[in-house]
């Protein structure tokens, strides 16, 4: 069993028998020679299991005997570091056998000295954390691959309600602005208005005989050129512009900052680019135009949104009546 440093403590104390034979973790002893080398001087039945070779088989052995070549530079180190500072130390080491799985140790390395302050012994306890590494491992891996979770589905719920959004404020052909969003924005820019004083034109917009493309080409063609149309409009207009689709083949656009002549500026260009492109439906080409109605917001006479876009569309029922594809200004 033991030699000389554990036969001393087990004689001094009986107790130390059982302890050495019952502790749960590894116990060694190591003997620090003068010339540097460290000698197992004995190891508990526990650190007999973990090594697999008996007590009484190592004892006496250096530490190169029985140290893994992989660990032992490292083993070493700690072991000098013992001696060198004189202090207890603790620190965690990792090994096995060749093919197998590392296991994972927490050590406490106290150093005995003699008469003299050389240390004459170290005395070890590892305990076998493995299975608390291995476990906490095991749930680092599974906090990642929960926040990696969370970040897909926080950004599948992100890409939702941007859809949500986007559906709940956008008309689905056209891709312009529904009928109760653009009324919700044409609402703010009037108060705007009111407000500051600065100018605001209203243009109602309708393509015109959109029955006869849809009973001429179908619904699929007519869908298609209000789809182009909306892209030409939007391109044609201010970032600070508002346009959505009022209803059918009738737009709305709301020029915010924008006095008389340039509201009329505008419409021509839009009534321009509804002429100037070019729809082909299965080969066929389909020709467009716009009657457009404008209003200018008068405080006097526009007291509700509703007023001003009235103006608006009795204005484009006159450019209906005139022959369509023309611009009429309220009066």
């Amino acid at each position: 069993m033991p030699r000389r440093f554990v036969t001393l403590l087990r004689r001094r104390f009986p107790a130390f028998e059982q302890l050495w034979l019952r502790f749960p973790d590894s116990v060694f002893v190591i003997r620090c020679e003068s010339d540097g080398r460290f000698v197992i001087e004995a190891i508990n039945p526990v650190l007999a299991g973990v090594i697999g070779r008996a007590s009484d088989a190592v004892a006496g052995l250096e530490l190169d005997a029985v140290v893994p070549p992989d660990y032992l530079a490292a083993t070493l180190q700690h072991y000098r570091d013992c001696v060198a500072s004189g202090e207890a130390m603790t620190y965690e080491e990792t090994g096995g056998p060749a093919g197998t799985e590392p296991r994972y140790w927490q050590t406490l390395l106290v150093p005995a000295s003699d008469e003299s302050g050389r240390v004459e012994y170290i005395l070890g306890i590892s305990r076998d954390v493995t299975a608390l590494r291995r476990a906490e491992a095991s749930l680092r891996d599974a906090n990642e691959a929960l926040e990696q979770r969370v970040v897909a589905r926080t950004a599948e719920l992100e890409h939702a309600n941007r859809r949500l959004t986007d559906l709940a404020t956008h008309d689905e052909l056209t891709r312009l602005y529904n009928r109760r969003h653009l009324f919700e924005l044409a609402a703010r820019e009037f108060s705007r208005a009111q407000r500051s004083g600065q100018p605001l034109a209203a243009l109602m917009l309708d393509l015109d005989h959109f029955k006869e493309i849809n009973d001429r080409f179908g619904h699929a063609a007519g869908d298609d050129v209000l789809r182009r149309l909306a892209i030409a409009l939007q391109g044609a207009l201010r970032q600070t512009d508002v346009i959505g689709r009022y209803g059918g083949e009738e737009f709305l656009v709301l020029l915010p900052d924008t006095d008389a002549t340039e509201a009329h500026r505008t419409a021509e260009r839009l009534r321009a680019c509804c002429a100037a492109c070019a729809h082909c439906w299965q080969g066929r080409r389909i020709n467009c135009t716009l009657s457009i109605g404008i209003a200018h917001f008068d405080p006097a006479r526009d007291d509700r949104l509703d007023n001003l876009l009235q103006r608006a569309d009795m204005a484009l029922l006159r450019a209906k009546a005139a022959g369509r594809d023309c611009l009429v200004v309220a009066a």
